[in-house]
Parts: structure tokens; sequence; C-alpha cells
């Protein structure tokens, strides 16, 4: 399905280094990934900052690195690659509708990255405000100093806003493929899954990409215990949490609901057929040719009634035992480790740092 007419912004910049070096990851920290770490750099010195400071700020710092080849990915790869899959277990007659849904979310996280990304400007900013003292405390006291801590908090909230811009189109893809397109399951699908795998891998590496945010609670953590109004920074943790949890967990089940009414409705449909058969069978056997209804089975003799009848049955069972879960292993293995990485920093917080 093509529909990916417009990049976003930083998307751009990254193709543009592509142009030179067809190496999307070095491109992207070339161009933009090394900012977080001059101004890192530039901003504290490791004599006077804690060890504790030092490492939330060097994990942090690495959470937002990679930052710019994520969206370029999401938005060149993740998301289209997602529409160019669902189209196979997408009804025929809604191909239509998948790419309006497509060309209407394109335009979405094209257009309005910067709503989500205002969110974490408010928060971001006014801890980076009311943090003055602390920050004063670990070092970053010159003019110099604390502009370019402050340019490595301008860049943190840009790119978390991406990440969290990306997390809420996942889920609202989703939910609008679920609500207005028709599902086609297929129970002889080669992943298991009806074909739903295709929404699990979406969601999932979503949810890792979003994960990496983890990397920033040390740091978060550390700045709460030493300011005034350590709400906002909670509020910030909060809001990380739930989207990680949204990511996934919300899009598994809204598929699931709906693929779960589409197999009703089919078994339902089976059985009908399965008793039409049956009935024609019975009435085939007692009343003869003569009493028959005529309906689409009136050239169907005897034997091709039974292997019709063992075929409808043989559908009934596939359509009844496919998991519609879209959970393989492989999909699970990431989903715990994209799980497993907060709460281990949190782990990391509370007894790791306390010894520093």
């Amino acid at each position: 399905m093509q529909y990916n007419a417009r990049s976003l912004w930083v998307s751009r910049i990254v193709d543009w280094g592509r142009g030179y070096v067809d190496r999307p990851f070095l491109v992207a920290f070339v161009t933009l990934g090394w900012i977080p770490i001059v101004t890192s750099a530039v901003a504290l010195d490791p004599s006077e900052a804690s060890t504790a400071f030092l490492v939330g700020q060097a994990l942090a710092c690495l959470m937002v690195v990679p930052a710019p080849f994520d969206v370029w990915y999401y938005d060149e790869r993740l998301l289209p690659k997602f529409f160019d899959d669902i189209q196979l277990i997408t009804a025929a007659s809604d191909y239509d509708t998948l790419e309006r849904l497509a060309t209407r979310f394109d335009t979405y996280y094209v257009k309005y990255w910067w709503v989500s990304t205002l969110v974490w400007v408010v928060l971001v900013l006014t801890v980076f405000v009311v943090g003055q003292d602390y920050f004063q405390a670990q070092g970053i006291t010159t003019l110099v100093e604390r502009g370019a801590y402050l340019g490595f908090f301008c860049y943190w909230l840009l790119f978390a806003g991406l990440r969290s811009h990306g997390g809420l189109i996942t889920v609202f893809v989703i939910y609008a493929f679920a609500e207005e397109v028709t599902l086609d399951v297929d129970p002889l699908h080669p992943d298991g899954l009806g074909g739903l795998s295709t929404v699990g891998t979406f969601a999932i590496r979503m949810t890792v990409i979003t994960s990496l945010g983890s990397l920033a609670l040390p740091l978060s953590f550390q700045i709460a215990n030493h300011i005034a109004y350590e709400e906002v920074v909670y509020i910030g943790v909060a809001l990380f949490v739930l989207l990680v949890a949204l990511n996934f967990i919300y899009p598994t089940y809204k598929v699931n609901r709906r693929a779960q009414e589409l197999r009703e409705e089919m078994l339902d449909a089976h059985r009908e057929r399965i008793r039409k058969l049956e009935d024609r069978l019975a009435l085939l056997a007692t009343d003869g040719e003569t009493e028959l209804p005529d309906d689409d089975l009136a050239e169907t003799n005897d034997e091709l009634l039974e292997l019709e009848i063992r075929r409808a049955r043989r559908e009934f069972d596939d359509y009844q035992n496919v998991q519609l879960y879209p959970l393989s292993i492989g999909i699970i293995t990431r989903l715990v480790s994209s799980i497993l990485l907060p709460v281990l920093f949190i782990l990391f917080e509370l007894f790791i740092t306390g010894s520093l």
C-alpha cells in the first residue's frame, strides 16, 4: 500500500543524510543524536557532581541518543509496514477504508507531533526551573553550563514527546482499524493466530521503543528527591508508565474483542450451514429427490453432501480453535523485556544509588 506521502521533519533530516551514507542509525546520530552528549559534557563537571547524578544523567542521555533513529524508523518503516501487512487480514471490500485510515494517520503523525510534545514541554521545563538549586549543587553554575543543560532538557523533552506521539498514534490506529475495518481472520494462517500477529508485532515494537524512557527514571527520581515540587516529576513518570502499558494492553484487548465477535459470526454461519446440509441429507435419505426444496443444494447428491458436511465441520473447528490473542512467543518475550526495563531501573534507584 503506497500512502506514506509525507514525512516528519526528523525523518526528512535523516533521509537527507542517507543521500550520502545509507545507514539510517549512523545518519540519525551524526545529524541529531550527538546533541545530548555534547550538551551534557559542557554542562557537567565530574569533579563537582555526585556519582548518582552522573550515572542518572548518562542513562537519561543514552535514552535520547537513538531517539532520532526511533522516530525515523516509526515514520518510514514501522507504521507503513503495519498497513501493508494488515491488508492481508482485511476484507477485500474494506481496502479503500484501510487506505483512508493509512492516509489519515500518516497525516496526524506528521502534522500534530507538537500536541504530544507540548505536554512534556510543560512538565520538563517546570522541572528545570524548580530544580535550579539542585543543579547548582551538582556544579552547573555558569551561564554556559546552565545554557547547555537547558539545551539538553529541550532536546530530551522534544524526543520524549515524539516517542509519546508515536505511542498514541499506535493506539489510535489500532482502535480505528478495529472499529472501521472488517477483519478477515484466517484460521490457517502460518502464525497460528489468524494473522493477528501483525497487530501484536506492531504494538510491541512501539512498546519497546517507548519503554526506553525508563532510562531516565534514575535521574528523574534523583531530581524529585531534591526539589520542592517533586509531584511534577512523578506526573511525568506516571504518564510514561501509563503509555507503556497502554501501547500493548489496549491494542491486544481491542483487536481480540473484535476478532472474537467476528469468530462468533463465522461460527454461527457455519452452524447454520451444517444444519442445512444435514437436513438436506436427511430429506434425501427419506423422501427422495422429488420432495427436496429447490435451493443452492439442488444439484447435490448424498455423497457430495457428506463431503460438504465434513468440510464445513473442519472449517467450524478451525475457527473455534484459532487463538485470537495477537501473541506469539517472540512477541511475549519482547513484551516482558519492555516491562522489565522500567522495573529494573526503579530497583536501580531504590537499592543501588543509595550505596553510591
